[in-house]
């Protein structure tokens, strides 16, 4: 435990004096308008600049310039944080573009003069600080290999020899999980240890594969596969790494920290807001009519399962003969083709996935995010996690009011195809995975395609 307090206040350091870098940086860049300050609001100018301060703070977090594999390294400690300040600067002169002149202080020329000398400063602090730093132990990357103790005692020795920060120790499969169990006796399965896992297994022993990952996702930081030359062919090389020089490809997402995860409630925050806003008159409209032709509630709420097993009640549109769907709610009876309980009005709602715009709540509450495996119930985890061992996986991230099996799936999907879909999402989650789903669901709601 002191080891992460230790690793939290070095980067807290890091991030404090990145914005101090930059802020001193828009600072002497007012001096390039030094005519006009005297005549400058100076509050609205400290609130553009705390502005811009967020936003390579955003993008720097993001970049993952706060590594601590990074930061000890002086190219990449420059080299991530230079990324960010680069991707501020382009939002920020879009920003520029967009706010109205009366709503803003700062100058482009501002903001533009304040990157190199940003960069400058960025250069040297971390320049100087990526080699100080390595003096403390808590950042040095830390390794278990387990696996066949030939390849992985090469592996461990390869390591301790590289010229970086690092220490490794080969641990026997019954070695990892009995620390795995002490681990979570002692209250460790939400909190992962700041080691990393590199787990090499041969074909002929390839069954065990999963109990492995789905043991070291719950506390490892980061798990990475020393593939087999069968793997090489499947894997996209874009998830291949190297670690002293060993090739390994990083086993993708199942529970890791994710930069974006910040970035995405922000953005699931905004667009709930808005969207709840916008659609209003057609909730109006789908409330009145489901009040006027199907005598019951205008609302469905069920509970099911959100992240880390938390259960919330799912706010819906009704969208079935009210006595039938109590009737059914234990049971949790999908709908089918045709379904008699379906009433005709909710028939539309469902093809047009209007009776899913009240889970914008949800999502504003946090219960759910915008994309994300669709929440189920206790019971389908219950009864299905003997011939699904992956599908706890599935409450490591919000659950969705869109998903990967919507948009390439359909509503009858086998289980097993859905939580492929999901699986591949949480492996991919960022940015862009979740745009591509966003414009993906909008063709299928316009379209009523793939809806009962």
């Amino acid at each position: 435990m002191h080891a992460e307090r230790e690793e939290r206040w070095i980067l807290g350091l890091f991030f404090l004096t990145d914005m101090w870098c930059y802020g001193l940086a828009l600072v002497l860049a007012s001096f390039t308008v030094l005519q006009n300050l005297p005549y400058l609001d100076l509050m609205g100018l400290h609130r553009d600049r705390l502005g811009c301060l967020i936003i390579f703070g955003v993008f720097a977090v993001i970049a993952g310039a706060y590594d601590n594999h990074r930061v000890t390294d002086r190219f990449d400690s420059v080299y991530y944080a230079l990324l960010a300040l680069g991707a501020a600067l382009l939002v920020e002169l879009a920003a520029f573009t967009v706010i109205p002149e009366e709503l803003r202080v700062i100058s482009r020329r501002e903001i533009i003069a304040a990157i190199p000398i940003a960069a400058v400063l960025l250069v040297l602090w971390r320049g100087l600080a990526a080699s100080w730093i390595t003096r403390f132990r808590s950042l040095h990357r830390r390794f278990y290999v387990a696996g066949d103790r030939d390849e992985a005692g090469r592996i461990v020795q390869v390591i301790q020899t590289d010229e970086r920060k690092a220490d490794a120790v080969y641990v026997s499969w019954d070695g990892l999980k009995s620390k795995c169990k002490h681990w979570a006796s002692h209250g460790r399965n939400h909190g992962r240890i700041p080691e990393d896992l590199v787990i090499v297994v041969h074909t002929q022993n390839r069954a065990q594969l999963s109990d492995i990952v789905l043991l070291g996702g719950k506390h490892f930081q980061r798990m990475y596969l020393y593939p087999t030359f069968d793997d090489l062919m499947l894997f996209d090389h874009g998830r291949m790494t190297a670690i002293a020089g060993i090739p390994l490809v990083e086993v993708a997402g199942l529970g890791q920290p994710n930069p974006y995860a910040y970035l995405k409630r922000i953005i699931d925050v905004v667009i709930a807001a808005t969207g709840l806003i916008l659609a209003l008159p057609i909730c109006v409209t789908a409330a009145f009519l489901v009040f006027v032709t199907s005598p019951g509630g205008i609302f469905y709420r069920q509970e099911r399962l959100g992240r880390n097993g938390e259960p919330f009640k799912i706010i819906k549109f009704r969208s079935m003969a009210a006595h039938i769907q109590a009737k059914n709610e234990a049971g949790h009876v999908l709908a089918g083709i045709n379904d008699a309980r379906i009433t005709p009005v909710g028939r539309f709602i469902r093809k047009h996935r209007i009776d899913e715009i009240p889970q914008l709540w949800n999502v504003l509450r946090g219960d759910m995010s915008l994309i994300g495996p669709r929440p189920v119930w206790k019971e389908f985890y219950d009864a299905n996690r003997n011939e699904l061992p992956l599908v706890d996986m599935r409450l490591l991230v919000r659950p969705g009011l869109t998903s990967l099996s919507h948009v390439l799936g359909s509503y009858t999907s086998d289980p097993r195809d859905r939580l492929r879909y999901d699986l591949v999402y949480i492996n991919t989650l960022s940015l862009l995975t979740d745009l591509r789903i966003l414009f993906q669901t909008v063709r299928i709601v316009l379209s009523g395609k793939g809806a009962l």
